[in-house]
Order: structure tokens, then sequence, then C-alpha cells
């Protein structure tokens, strides 16, 4: 029986210790002015860093109508973590994205592929709010097809505005 009280009481612990609030839901609101909807997951997987996944929908790209999608994903290391279990505080870490769309007017197609670096700050609220702000350089590959008449290889900036729920 003792053995038994001591088995449910270790599960119960086990449990509440991973039921901590190491994952973020996100998105950034001003991408829908110009164009944009992108959601990303974010996962806390140690004390000092996380794991993001994240997803983008064009259906306007500087003022033309496209359409397309994107995926990325980064690792973020916190620096400021102050052994919080949350991804919160001051970050670096690097960032891989895809991208690609067409243009609905002439059927021309466009897909990047951009490395690069952020850095930044996550803030956690009492209510389970976050907001998330950052920047880095990106270097992007672009790959068009032969509907396209411009192409362009370099760095662009990566500005990060999210605000999400931590749970």
């Amino acid at each position: 029986m003792k053995k038994l009280l001591v088995l449910v009481v270790l599960l119960g612990v086990i449990q509440t210790a991973d039921a901590q609030e190491k994952n973020i839901i996100k998105t950034n609101p001003i991408g829908l002015a110009f164009g944009n909807f992108n959601i990303a997951y974010e996962r806390a997987v140690s004390d000092a860093s996380s794991l993001q996944f994240g997803g983008n929908f064009f259906f306007k790209l500087f003022g033309t109508d496209v359409s397309g999608f994107g995926l990325n994903a980064a690792y973020r290391y916190y620096v400021t973590h102050n052994s919080r279990v949350n991804p919160e505080g001051f970050f670096v870490g690097p960032r891989l994205a895809f991208n690609t769309f067409t243009e609905s007017s002439s059927d021309a197609s466009v897909s990047t592929m951009g490395i690069g670096g952020l850095i930044g700050y996550q803030w956690v609220f009492d209510i389970n709010l976050t907001l998330d702000l950052g920047a880095g350089p990106t270097y992007l590959f672009v790959v068009t097809d032969a509907g396209a008449t411009e192409t362009f290889d370099g760095f662009v900036p990566n500005l990060i505005l999210a605000i999400g729920y931590n749970f």
C-alpha cells in the first residue's frame, strides 16, 4: 500500500512539473495590413532555450495581389532566462525560412530561402499574454520562374512584433 501511495504522489509531482507553461502560440497583427497572416508555435526545450516553428500565408505583397505560403524555424537562447520554464527574456539565435508565392496577374512565381539571426526580448505577462519584439539580418536566396524579370539575392532586415498566449 505504501508503494502505491508513493507511486501516486510521484506521478502527481511529475505531472504538475510538466504542466508548467512551456508553450506559446503567437501572431503578428501588423502583418495583416501588409498582406501576410502568420502564426508561430514556440516551446521551451530547457530553462534557457526554445524552438519555434511558424507558417505564413500571403495574399498581398508590396501592393500586388499574390497567393503563397511560407514556413520558418528558429532556435532561441534566452540569455536572461532567470531559471524560468516559460520562454521569456532577452534572446539570440539563428533562423531559417522558406517562402513561395505566385503573382495573381502574371502567374510569375518566386521562392525564397533565408538564413539569418535574431536578437530580441519576449515578455510573458501575469495573464499569460506575451509580447515578442526582435530584429536581425536575413540572407535571402531568391529563385524565380521564367515569367519573372527581376531577381535578388542578399541581406534584408527581419523585424518581429508578435502577440501571443503562453500555456
